[in-house]
């Protein structure tokens, strides 16, 4: 690397794990490399001020291969907030470059200017657009690297883009909102800020991408996909979101309505109408982005998210399907949890696998009660319980499942 304020961080350097049996599915190394603030774009925020955007790259460490696929992911915050660096962005870019990706998370134009005399429609889909054009840049600068020599050794034609809550706007958006008739469609100069390309760096380089990883965002409209149905897109979404809707709804900024949004479900749904390779993954029952957080039900979260886009994406990169890594859906609906609401007893069963050990938490993840089994059915009995919710960890001999359960 030629970059004077290169900045590397090695995280748990317990070296490299030479096993590629599963790559882009399990950990190919116990360590990544991590070059932070590398400055890929330039450009004025809803101020007017001048803005440096920069991106942190996280890479295998040992890892020789060339041709890695390319993942370019953006924070959550509600274009008002947020960091490259946020708890959550850390864990999953850490847990990709793992499995043998090359992962970008990008910082990129923040806030709204309430006082503009625009409305807050307008307003919020000014910064959607900016952060859509970052985006574009950031990818286009990878492309410029590539051109280069490929300093990060990845591959050009696997490059997804998204993020988490406005992060998946994003990503959406950067891979549909496309075409200057789709644009005509908005209530905001485009021209001004920027048009299709942007310009926030790096002109003349490529920017579209192989597919989109969607994790609680949203798409102001679903027939911006009909004419890119080339582009896969992984959804996750949970159905009792109150920020962004999981299916078609208004986004609100402090109670008041901004703009009807289309969730993972809508997202999904149109998708299939349009012959798009489309999948969603529902949080039964969740809020806003539930893999956020520091509680135990917060990192079972996180492990099913990370799991379920590692599938999507070792499909894509790959074309194949090995017959152990079945659709974590599948086996979430093989579950039967009955009855639910529950009073003293709950029968617990699986047509597939084998219930190892099942835990009742509560809903901030502290453990109640537990038992253990080693059969395809058990049966619990509860301990005096207070009415309310509470959630089932339930280890399978392969899965980890979730489920939310109601106390009478």
């Amino acid at each position: 690397m030629n970059r004077i304020n290169l900045l590397v961080i090695v995280f748990t350097v317990l070296g490299f794990t030479p096993t590629f049996a599963q790559r882009y599915f399990t950990n190919i190394t116990d360590s990544v490399v991590v070059y932070q603030d590398i400055k890929y774009g330039f450009n004025t925020d809803y101020r007017g001020d001048s803005v440096s955007l920069f991106m942190d790259v996280y890479t295998p460490f040992g890892d020789t291969l060339s041709n890695r696929p390319l993942l370019v992911l953006a924070h959550g915050g509600s274009f008002l907030q947020g960091n490259k660096r946020s708890s959550d962005m850390q864990m999953i870019c850490t847990s990709f470059a793992k499995k043998g990706y090359v992962v970008a998370s990008i910082q990129y134009r923040l806030g709204v200017d309430i006082f503009s005399g625009k409305t807050l429609e307008q307003e919020f889909q000014q910064a959607v657009w900016r952060g859509a054009q970052d985006g574009r840049a950031a990818i286009r600068y990878m492309h410029k690297t590539y051109a280069n020599g490929n300093e990060f050794k990845f591959n050009p034609a696997q490059i997804y883009s998204g993020g988490v809550s406005a992060g998946g706007v994003l990503g959406l958006q950067l891979a549909f909102l496309d075409k200057p008739s789709e644009l005509s469609t908005l209530s905001l100069d485009t021209n001004v800020i920027g048009g299709i390309e942007g310009n926030s760096g790096n002109p003349g380089y490529p920017w579209k991408v192989k597919g989109v990883i969607n994790l609680c965002g949203a798409m102001g409209n679903v027939t911006w996909m009909s004419d890119n149905k080339d582009v896969s897109i992984c959804n996750m979404h949970g159905t009792a979101d109150a920020t962004v809707p999981y299916k078609t709804n208004y986004f609100k900024f402090f109670g008041t309505n901004v703009a009807l949004l289309n969730g993972g479900y809508s997202v999904d749904s149109a998708a299939k109408v349009y012959g798009i390779d489309s999948r969603l993954f529902t949080y039964e029952g969740a809020a806003h982005v539930p893999f956020v957080g520091s509680t135990e039900s917060n990192q079972l979260y996180m492990d099913t998210t990370i799991d379920y886009v590692a599938r999507y994406l070792y499909k894509n990169v790959t074309g194949n399907i090995p017959s152990n890594l079945a659709e974590p859906n599948n086996i979430q609906n093989a579950l039967l949890v009955y009855p639910n609401p529950a009073t003293n007893w709950l029968q617990i069963s699986h047509e597939t696998e084998t219930i190892n050990k099942v835990e009742l938490l509560s809903m901030n993840g502290q453990l109640l009660q537990q038992w253990v089994g080693s059969d395809k059915q058990l049966h619990v009995a509860f301990n005096q319980q207070a009415a309310g919710l509470y959630l089932l960890k339930i280890e399978t001999n392969t899965h980890t499942l979730l489920k939310k359960l109601k106390l009478d």
